[in-house]
């Protein structure tokens, strides 16, 4: 004679579930809490990823739309006494916004400062004007065969393609995803949330180059 064990429904009094039943759904309950743990890591790296790419296309759309902004300011036509550059030596901040390369580099900041990023200068001359909690870009500008500075000279910057021509100007524009110092502060324009994955972008920077016609 087979005896059949059963175990009492708690919720229903009157049914009754095998042991089996129990046990199945046991099993099903933790396969699904094994699953949900290994891919729970996955799902985290994958959310800050979205993110941390998202604010990355918005950056570069910003620095896209300042150096093509920048490139159709300098293209203008300017008083005839108006220098390219009018600093002293050694002096690359956009303060005075007595010449065109100042000027240049105003537009540019417009769009750049919405996202933690300035046109300013981190050596002694400009240090009164640089806002040391965000991020500092540099301008290479190029206007008819006239050259200058702005922002940060130590940020390496390289131009793309040939010296403007005597009706052209070409003007490039670099900064850093991470500013190196301070990586893991408010003042990155892109978040490197993946570096504690290694998956930094601390050695990845902006650089674009806009040439157009002088009007």
């Amino acid at each position: 004679m087979k005896i059949h064990h059963a175990a009492r429904n708690a919720s229903d009094p009157t049914s009754l579930v095998s042991d089996p039943e129990c046990r199945a759904a046991s099993k099903r309950g933790g396969v699904i809490v094994l699953e949900f743990i290994l891919a729970m890591p996955i799902l985290f790296i994958a959310t800050l990823a979205i993110f941390q790419f998202g604010i990355l296309a918005l950056v570069i759309q910003a620095g896209t739309t300042a150096v093509m902004e920048a490139t159709r300011e300098g293209a203008k036509v300017f008083a005839s006494g108006l220098l390219l550059d009018n600093n002293v030596a050694g002096d690359t901040d956009p303060n005075g916004d007595d010449d065109i390369a100042d000027r240049i580099a105003l537009v540019a900041e417009e769009f750049l400062n919405l996202h933690g990023l300035e046109v300013r200068d981190s050596t002694p001359v400009g240090a009164a004007t640089d806002n040391a909690t965000i991020a500092n870009v540099v301008l290479l500008i190029d206007r008819g065969g006239a050259t200058a500075t702005r922002g940060d000279e130590a940020i390496t910057c390289n131009r793309t393609g040939t010296a403007a021509g005597a009706t052209e100007i070409v003007v490039t524009l670099c900064f850093n995803l991470v500013d190196p110092t301070n990586p893991t502060g408010a003042g990155n324009p892109v978040p490197d949330w993946l570096s504690a994955f290694d998956m930094s972008i601390s050695s990845y920077r902006f650089e674009m180059t806009s040439r157009a016609n002088l009007e």
